[in-house]
């Protein structure tokens, strides 16, 4: 198959193992903004794409991203099957034979022709990490049922909407909040001695929600087991059962392999059983779930497959994601390779967890209703207050501050050490998935972003309130940048006139947020919930000629809020970009870009529009603040 040598797959792999911190929790992946039906290609996000941009904008009426998104045109929508190998995609693309699949691939390739590994690495004739047969979903989802679907293959366009009955209640004394934590990487023999279905103690992002005014029991011993409101932690790992699960429930789950392609099933069977078991003991009616890494796509599976039939009878009601594994993890397309895998037991990675990231079996196996991974478009997501907290620090501290996913990162594109940023949000939902408000606003999941690595950003006071905010009060914000009329543009219209690049500008802000003065006065924290820089990779950017007037909808800011909050912290630089390789600018790399205009201000959280000018610029800001239900 191939002559690489074992030595070099030995420390690819090691390598791999450092960044998943030799035994903590983690794991992921990345993506861009969907744009139409036909979105296919499971590629790096557009160079201009705002990785934060997913919070949609309040008038947006839920479709993609009211923003700069709109200029982005690489779309990695929905990704492509494995054809037995690597991802073990499983999920036939059509009915006809002569349908999808292609031939297989032999991981064999030249450096001097990029076709024989098409987006992977070639390393000494081997083929690391490809995407293959990127359109093999292309028309699912699309709204009409061609002869390759099924209401099997592709339910959205030959199936019917699942039945649901129950409503959702956002706030009641009868809500449970669930933790599924992320990977981590174990030995079979530990494996086999965990138990599955067990609950645990209320520490980390748990903890955190007591200091931030929210005072619930932990659900993992009497009395606070048999809470309607209790915290809860649940262990999906392990080979032996938890004493509450039934024979049957048992049965179930040991049907399904730990180790391989149904090991995502199984984990989602047993939080799904645990969570039913939860409802049933403490008599509680609804759900939040907060996650981590490899929990969220846990948390996806349990949904887009109504698991227990906890989402068709409208049990679950609001999700925060932190560093989620969304649209699968792109890291573990190394993992694709059949070679790679015999050798990771050389290492420790003796179990396949990597196998059900794989991006191709998200798309194949998780995204049951229309196979693409970066929109939430499964009817039974409707209704969900969805948040995502992402991470753009590239650097592992665990792992000597590597930042492995640069090795090979062609686009530039922000990232955590671990997963692709785009990879841990939804980047649209339809528009009959979105959330209805009560002033008939639709909104779609939100998303923000801390310079953090993957490993930390859940163990953050700044994730914290944002997942406080997120699952236990009322009010989302969203902050854009409404108007823009650019005076002067900073670029260089004459030799020796001091600046540098060509017209027309390209427009970006960094952004920061903090939840101040409330935080601070109230519960001493005095960090920030949402930053983006260009030195992150984390910024979008459009372009805007000199004497023109634009409403870019820029998005700054969009989140969960305080219920008690008046203000916010607000501190964005609106830049002139002259270097920032991430969105192919490429002007001048010695001076990367010019400030047009400073804000630094507290906004009131009321509806508003804020207008500023100087010699530069005159813009306006706009804010809106939305009752979510």
């Amino acid at each position: 198959m191939t002559n690489l040598p074992r030595v070099f797959l030995r420390a690819l792999l090691a390598a791999i193992l450092c960044m998943l911190g030799c035994g903590l929790a983690s794991c992921s992946a990345s993506s861009s903004p969907p744009d139409a039906a036909s979105d296919a290609a499971d590629e790096p996000p557009d160079a201009g794409a705002d990785a934060f941009d997913a919070g949609a904008d309040p008038g947006d009426e839920a479709t993609a991203d009211a923003d700069i998104d709109a200029a982005d045109s690489g779309d990695p929508g929905a990704t492509d099957g494995a054809d037995g190998e690597g991802a073990d995609g499983g999920t036939d693309a059509g009915t006809d034979t002569d349908c999808g699949g292609g031939a297989d691939f032999d991981y064999r390739c030249e450096t001097s022709r990029p076709e024989t590994c098409p987006g992977g690495m070639c390393l000494l004739g081997m083929c690391i990490g490809p995407v293959r047969d990127p359109d093999r979903w292309s028309e699912c989802g699309d709204g009409s049922c061609g002869p390759c679907e099924s209401a099997q293959s592709c339910p959205a366009d030959c199936g019917a909407p699942p039945t649901t009955s129950g409503r959702k209640e956002y706030h009641n004394a009868t809500t449970i909040t669930v933790w599924l934590h992320g990977f981590y990487n174990k030995s079979p023999e530990e494996m086999a001695n965990m138990v599955y279905g067990e609950f645990g103690s209320c520490g980390g992002i748990l903890g955190r929600f007591s200091a931030l005014g929210i005072n619930r029991p932990c659900g993992n011993a009497a009395p606070g087991d048999t809470a309607p409101d209790q915290l809860v932690k649940v262990e999906y790992y392990g080979g032996r059962p938890a004493a509450w699960l039934s024979a049957a429930d048992v049965a179930e789950i040991e049907a399904l392999p730990y180790d391989g392609p149904e090991a995502l099933e199984r984990f989602a069977r047993i939080a799904a059983k645990a969570i039913r078991h939860k409802l049933t003991l403490s008599g509680a009616t609804h759900v939040n779930i907060a996650c981590h890494s490899f929990g969220c796509l846990i948390t996806r599976y349990l949904i887009e497959h109504d698991l227990e039939s906890l989402a068709s009878e409208n049990r679950l009601v609001r999700w925060f994601s932190s560093a989620g594994v969304i649209a699968g993890a792109r890291l573990a397309r190394l993992y694709d390779n059949p070679t790679v895998r015999d050798t990771a037991d050389l290492i420790g990675l003796e179990l396949s967890d990597f196998v059900v990231m794989h991006p191709d079996f998200v798309a194949d196996r998780v995204c049951a209703w229309d196979h693409r991974p970066y929109q939430g478009n499964h009817p039974l997501l409707a209704g969900m207050i969805i948040h995502h907290a992402t991470a753009t620090d590239p650097r592992i501290q665990e792992a000597l501050n590597i930042a492995l996913l640069d090795l090979h990162n062609p686009g530039d594109e922000p990232n955590d050490g671990i997963m692709f940023t785009d990879d841990e949000r939804f980047h649209s939902v339809a528009p009959e998935v979105a959330l209805l408000t009560p002033s008939g606003t639709r909104l779609s999941p939100s998303a923000t972003c801390l310079y953090l690595d993957h490993m930390h950003l859940p163990e953050d006071d700044g994730t914290a309130a944002l997942a406080t905010a997120a699952l236990f009060h009322k009010r989302r914000v969203t902050i854009t940048l409404d108007s823009l009329e650019l005076l002067l543009d900073r670029e260089s219209h004459a030799i020796g006139d001091g600046e540098h690049g060509t017209p027309p500008a390209e427009i970006a802000a960094a952004v920061e947020v903090r939840f101040n003065p409330y935080l601070h006065d109230r519960f001493g924290i005095d960090r920030a919930v949402h930053q983006t820089r260009v030195e992150h990779r984390s910024v979008g950017h459009f372009e805007q000629s000199q004497g023109s007037t634009l409403q870019p909808g820029y998005v700054l800011f969009a989140g969960p809020v305080f219920d008690e909050m008046n203000e916010l912290d607000l501190d964005f630089e609106l830049l002139e970009l002259d270097w920032y390789p991430r969105g192919n600018v490429r002007e001048w790399s010695f001076d990367p870009h010019q400030a047009l205009y400073r804000f630094q201000e507290s906004v009131p959280l009321q509806n508003a529009v804020i207008s500023r000018e100087n010699a530069y610029v005159r813009l306006a800001v706009r804010v809106e603040v939305v009752d979510q239900y």
